[in-house]
């Protein structure tokens, strides 16, 4: 069977698991980064549509892991005539579009590149890094992120590097806690215990995904701390109300595309 010009055959699936073609066009359409500027170099192009179906449209990866997810209109993202479908009132389009793919204008520019905060903890950079893998993960050590929560990426000798600077999530110490002593090794908001009974190839297919994804950076990055943790300047904050004038995500850039707010009046 063909679609789209990809050859979706036999050998290209896990018969088991029984995968629906239909899934798999589903999944490019529904990535934000167009199926022409995905890596299929060494790579099933079947698995990667489904991963893209199951990173975009069946699961919220975008949400924890792209900073901000999306862009306000006339912003340069994909669909810069459309905006923030929370914020932004519907255009009006025809009736079929309630069964295509959602018009929103995805930060395609830090798509999936981490850097949005929980609390003191920092959500990490999916995208292949200097070496071609997703955060330098292989597949295996990939699958065993998602089945235990093992931090794997920070604890190898090389952590992760993009553009040749080592990735600085890796540095933000673990929280102070009100009577609680976190797991270093473990991931703490990844939900990676929902994930953990996804089949094998769900699994593959989603790192497949992740792989052929162009590399990104984050807006926010450790360096600059969480808010009510940290400084920008990644010093701890002391016990105590927020320093006035402090203001969440302020970033001392001017890139469009990254979170900006202006100063509390």
């Amino acid at each position: 069977m063909t679609a789209s010009g990809i050859s979706y055959a036999d050998d290209g699936k896990d018969k088991h698991d029984g995968i629906d073609p239909s899934r798999v066009q589903q999944g490019f359409d529904a990535s934000p980064i167009p199926k022409d500027q995905l890596n299929f170099k060494g790579k099933d192009p079947y698995l990667v549509g489904l991963g893209a179906y199951l990173v975009n449209a069946a699961a919220d990866c975008n949400g924890c892991h792209t900073f901000p997810r999306f862009l306000r209109p006339g912003k340069p993202g994909n669909h810069p005539q459309y905006g923030d479908p929370y914020l932004d009132a519907p255009p009006s389009v025809p009736p079929q579009s309630l069964t295509g793919q959602l018009t929103a204008n995805t930060n395609i520019t830090h798509f999936l590149a981490g850097g949005r905060c929980f609390g003191a903890f920092q959500s990490r950079n999916l995208t292949p890094d200097d070496s071609g893998k997703p955060r330098g993960l292989t597949e295996a050590e990939f699958i065993q992120v998602m089945r235990t929560g093992k931090d794997v990426s920070c604890s190898k000798p090389n952590p992760p590097k993009y553009g040749g600077v080592t990735d600085p999530v890796c540095s933000i110490p673990d929280p102070p806690g009100a009577g609680v002593t976190y797991n270093p090794d473990v991931l703490q908001t990844m939900s990676w215990p929902t994930y953990h009974s996804m089949t094998d190839t769900d699994l593959k297919a989603i790192y497949a995904y992740l792989s052929a994804l162009p590399q990104t950076t984050a807006c926010n990055t450790g360096n600059l701390g969480c808010a009510g943790f940290n400084d920008q300047n990644g010093t701890p904050y002391p016990k105590g109300p927020t320093p006035p004038g402090f203001y969440a995500y302020d970033l001392s850039n001017t890139d469009p595309t990254c979170p900006n707010p202006p100063t509390p009046q």
